[in-house]
């Protein structure tokens, strides 16, 4: 798979203390810092301690009694009893190692899914950042353009050149514009704070700034091929798979309680009397576990078992479900960007230069000028957007897809 974005110089005018970081530098720092995901994979650490813990073998019983009877003074009956005991379960350990060991594989799995989405957040958070730089762009270019034209027009009013409403309308124009560039620049900052919160690091992040850009020139594969390789490596089947497999050690553990257990004992008694004796006496006990004829904790067994694997089947249907709309969401995003071109873009600013010339020189009014203008910045803003929808969506395509997402020739390191 190509890369995701052409790591080009951008055409941005970024502050002069701003941080500049490519996509690849930003994900190797989001994998290696961020505080939720090295909390997740504290869950692998925890699954490993469980399945030692479930390893430990029944514990054996100790006891030690004082006996004496009634009549003190004779010193007859007085004794000390040790008996040790231990119960012998049958396939009730291998039972609970197996379900321990699954739900370890669970576990691994479930982080797999987090790092799936984790990844396809954090990459979406990147784009709306290249977004918000662009439209700050277009916006701080507008604000440029009409400062220079209400400078003109302060100019030419005081020359008596143009009436007192033709200058006072281009000083709100950029009033107007000036507002939409604090916006744009507020954006601009939030989005880059997003980033520095992925990369759990927010010192200073108001002032990273992306280098990479929004156009990609990715091309789908064939929608079966997408399908096929997400029923393969969709982590959240794997988990649904893994709920069907601990069901059935469930039910298999559950089935060792029931069988019966094996109490042995052995002890010795001694005994104070005169003359004074010892006691040894052995002993196996067979609990009768008339409980276990009841078959309701064996219905339930099997219907969990049941039910898990019907909710694997519907993890199928659901991960082909998003395959195919993240798939068909490419394809028209796709088309939408087609619909412009540096062309058109540049056409159109041929046409806003040669009205504000026309304007200069009194040919048109000034809301002649501003309604191309605006135009112009409409344009250029439907652009950047179709630009983000489309690697926005091509995200979501590998997310849905479970792909890697990899740039020049190396996998983002998780």
């Amino acid at each position: 798979m190509r890369r995701i974005f052409l790591i080009i110089a951008t055409a941005l005018t970024l502050p002069a203390l701003a941080q500049e970081i490519s996509y690849g530098q930003y994900m190797q720092r989001v994998f290696k810092d961020n505080i939720a995901l090295t909390a997740k994979q504290l869950d692998i650490d925890i699954a490993d301690a469980t399945v030692t813990g479930a390893k430990v073998f029944n514990d054996p019983t100790l006891a030690v009694t004082y006996s004496n009877n009634e009549d003190w003074s004779k010193g007859l009956g007085q004794g000390i009893e040790v008996e040790l005991g231990k119960t012998f379960t049958f396939g009730v350990r291998r039972g609970r190692i197996d379900i321990a060991e699954k739900e370890r594989m669970q576990t691994v799995a479930l982080l797999e899914e987090y790092i799936r989405n984790f990844r396809a957040d954090a990459s979406i958070a990147y784009l709306q950042h290249l977004r918000a730089c662009m439209m700050h762009a277009e916006a701080k270019d507008m604000y440029r353009g009409l400062s220079e034209v209400a400078a003109n027009d302060s100019m030419r009013f005081q020359r008596g050149d143009i009436a007192e409403s033709d200058w006072l309308e281009s000083r709100m124009a950029q009033g107007v514009a000036r507002n939409a560039l604090l916006d744009a620049e507020a954006q601009l900052c939030n989005t880059a704070i997003l980033m520095g919160y992925y990369m759990g690091d927010l010192s200073g992040a108001d002032k990273l700034r992306g280098t990479d850009t929004l156009e990609i020139d990715e091309e789908a594969m064939p929608l079966d091929k997408y399908i096929e390789t997400a029923l393969a490596q969709r982590p959240d089947i794997i988990v649904a798979l893994s709920r069907e497999e601990i069901a059935k050690a469930t039910m298999k553990f559950n089935k060792a309680l029931r069988r019966p257990e094996l109490n042995v004992n052995i002890g010795a008694t001694y005994n104070f009397a005169n003359p004074d004796f010892t006691t040894i006496k052995a002993g196996v006990a067979i609990p009768l576990k008339f409980s276990s004829l009841n078959k309701g904790s064996r219905i339930a067994d099997a219907t969990i078992v049941r039910q898990a694997g019907i909710e694997a089947d519907e993890a199928r249907l659901q991960v082909e479900t998003e395959v195919m709309q993240a798939y068909q969401n490419f394809g028209f995003t796709s088309k939408q960007a087609e619909t412009f071109s540096k062309e058109m873009l540049s056409d159109m600013r041929k046409v806003v230069e040669g009205k504000r010339r026309a304007y200069e020189l009194g040919e048109i009014p000034f809301l002649d000028y501003l309604i191309v203008e605006r135009n112009e910045n409409e344009m250029r803003r439907q652009y950047v957007d179709a630009l983000f929808n489309k690697a926005a969506a091509w995200v979501e395509l590998q997310r849905a897809t479970g792909l890697e997402m990899q740039f020049s020739t190396q996998a983002i390191a998780e």
